[in-house]
C-alpha cells in the first residue's frame, strides 16, 4: 500500500524502550512511513534493529550527533551504513547553541566531514542537524548555518549530484534557506510549526519539490497532542499544517511531501 504520510526524522530508539514496536506499528497501520534516526553508535545500531523487525515502511539512518562527547567508533557507523535498511547518514552536523568552546566546534566539523565522505561514498543522503548559537535571530545567515554551508559547498563543488542532504528541524529564515536550496538541499519541518509561525515564510516560499515533513519524535509534539510524547503517527498534523500554508491544493502538497521523501531516500 502506498504511504499517505512520510515522517523523515523520528527516534523510536529514544524514550520508547517498552513500546517502540507498538508505536511503529501504529504509524505503519495509518499508512505512515518513517526514517528511524540514529544519534550515536548505540542508538544507530538499535534504530537498524528496530526497522528490520518492523518491515516495509520503516528505514533507518545511522550517524553521530554533534553533541556526543564520546562519539564512539565511526568504523561501526560505516559498517551499519552498508545495511540495505539504512537509507541515510546522520543525524550529523553542528550544534552551537550555548557552545563557546572553539575546540569542540572544530571537533564537530571534522566529525561532520566524516559523515559527508561516507554519504558520498555509499550514495546515501545526509540527515543534518544544525542549531545556531542564537536560533531566533533573523536577517542574516548565522554561525552554525554559515559553517555548515561552507563545508557543504566545498563538498558540492567536488562531488556534484553525489552530495544530497536534508536540513532537519530547520530554524533559519528565508535568507538562510535560499543558500541551502542553491546547493540542491532539502528542508524538513517538525511539529513546532503547528504552534509557532517562525517557519511560515520559508514554508510558503520554498520550491514544493524540496519540502519534507518530520516529527522528531519523541520531541516537538504537534497540536493537538502537545504535552504528550510525540510519535511518528502524528506526522499527519505536521503535513496538514504545511499544506495549509501553501498556495497549492492540499492534496497536491500532501502527495509531494511523500514523493519528495521517497525520491530523497530512494525508497
Amino acid at each position: 500500500m502506498e504511504p499517505k504520510f512520510f515522517d523523515v526524522h523520528t527516534h523510536l530508539n529514544i524514550q520508547f524502550d517498552k513500546d517502540w514496536s507498538e508505536v511503529g506499528q501504529r504509524a505503519l497501520g495509518k499508512n505512515v512511513w518513517f526514517i528511524n534516526i540514529g544519534a550515536n553508535e548505540k542508538s544507530s545500531k538499535l534504530a537498524l534493529e528496530q526497522v528490520e523487525k518492523l518491515g516495509i515502511g520503516a528505514w533507518a539512518s545511522v550517524g553521530i550527533h554533534p553533541t556526543e562527547n564520546n562519539p564512539g567508533n565511526f568504523l561501526e557507523i560505516r559498517k551499519l551504513a552498508e545495511a540495505e535498511k539504512v537509507v541515510a547518514i546522520g543525524e550529523c552536523g553542528l550544534e552551537y547553541f550555548r557552545q563557546k568552546d572553539e575546540l569542540n566546534k572544530e571537533r564537530q566539523k571534522e566529525l561532520f566531514k566524516q559523515h559527508i565522505e561516507l554519504s558520498v561514498e555509499l550514495g546515501k543522503p545526509l540527515m543534518i542537524h544544525c542549531r545556531p548559537a542564537s536560533p531566533h535571530v533573523f536577517g542574516e545567515i548565522q554561525d552554525a548555518y554559515e559553517d555548515i554551508w561552507e563545508i557543504l559547498n566545498f563538498y558540492k563543488e567536488q562531488n556534484g549530484d553525489r552530495l544530497c542532504f536534508n536540513l532537519h528541524f530547520f530554524l533559519g529564515d528565508w535568507t538562510v534557506a535560499q543558500k541551502f536550496l542553491a546547493l540542491d538541499g532539502y528542508l524538513s519541518f517538525p511539529g513546532v510549526i503547528t504552534f509557532s509561525d517562525q517557519a511560515d515564510e520559508v514554508i510558503k516560499k520554498m520550491p514544493l519539490d524540496r519540502l519534507m515533513s518530520e516529527t522528531d519524535a519523541p520531541f516537538a509534539t504537534p497540536i493537538p497532542n502537545r504535552g504528550q510524547r510525540n510519535e511518528p503517527a502524528y506526522i499527519q498534523f505536521v503535513a496538514e499544517r504545511i499544506a495549509s500554508l501553501r498556495s497549492e491544493d492540499e492534496g497536491e502538497v500532501l502527495s509531494a511531501l511523500v514523493s519528495n521523501a521517497r525520491r530523497f531516500f530512494g525508497v
